[in-house]
């Protein structure tokens, strides 16, 4: 999981500079994305879900790391921008 999580801020930091509509639509894309990459990994359907819920977790806390560790106007804003799509309730 971890090496997804860092794929998953490798990613978002591409979409740093776009206007933040965009940015929430194409995170909250890859993080569906990953999300279900992780659903499908497990082999006890019953377990899907709360792995994907660990992740959405794991990556929420990642962002906050990237927050408090910024010193750059513009990256700690688009890092608040992804982690208000983090922070959205997924749908299930």
């Amino acid at each position: 999981m971890h090496e997804l999580i860092e794929t998953f801020l490798k990613d978002v930091l591409r979409y740093q500079g776009k206007n933040s509509n965009a940015v929430r639509e194409d995170v909250q894309h890859l993080l569906t994305a990953c999300e279900n990459q992780i659903r499908d990994a497990e082999n006890d359907p019953r377990r899907a879900l709360p792995a994907a819920q660990r992740f959405r977790k794991a990556v929420r806390y990642r962002v906050i790391e990237e927050i408090q560790q910024g010193t750059e106007i513009p990256s700690i804003s688009h890092f608040q921008t992804v982690l208000s799509v983090i922070d959205t309730p997924a749908s299930e």
